[in-house]
């Protein structure tokens, strides 16, 4: 099942490169969640991916994965919330990016803020969203996450800075 969740991903990536978060890519459906502790990292790192992309599909206002759909929400949640450390570890840009988009959502996007658990919520931002609300100022630029998710852009986006 890992490398058939990997193919998935992948499929829902294409076009990424092109339009980044403005895109709305669709993932196939599969429990995404559930491999965020996976031991292959390869896996790992598709699986937080569809979490990455689909927030920052939500931040950018271009689709709304999750609208009417909260108990996913709250899994995805609960995942990160159990693995976050390990997933700053080994994929420092997707978790700086779920970050800032959740705290963006929750601050920007009023309308369409979390409908998940309250307990959830305030554990959420607890552990993770206030200890870390100084990702608001990072802001790693596209091309070090498109290299964590192992998209290679059809042109190349440091060009200026090369010459």
């Amino acid at each position: 099942m890992p490398n058939e969740i990997i193919e998935k991903v992948k499929r829902g990536l294409q076009g990424i490169e092109i339009g980044y978060f403005d895109t709305g890519q669709d993932f196939e459906e599969a429990p995404y969640y559930f491999y965020f502790g996976d031991p292959e990292l390869e896996t790992r790192r598709y699986a937080i991916a569809v979490f990455t992309v689909n927030l920052g599909n939500w931040y950018s206002c271009c689709s709304y994965p999750f609208l009417n759909r909260g108990t996913e929400l709250e899994k995805f949640i609960n995942a990160f919330l159990e693995h976050h450390q390990k997933i700053e570890r080994d994929f420092p840009v997707m978790h700086e990016y779920i970050i800032s988009f959740l705290i963006r959502i929750e601050e920007e996007n009023a309308d369409s803020t979390f409908k998940i658990d309250n307990n959830l919520h305030e554990r959420l931002k607890r552990e993770v969203l206030i200890p870390k609300r100084e990702y608001l100022n990072k802001r790693t630029p596209i091309k070090f996450f498109l290299r964590e998710i192992r998209v290679n852009p059809f042109f190349k986006t440091d060009f200026f800075e090369e010459h």
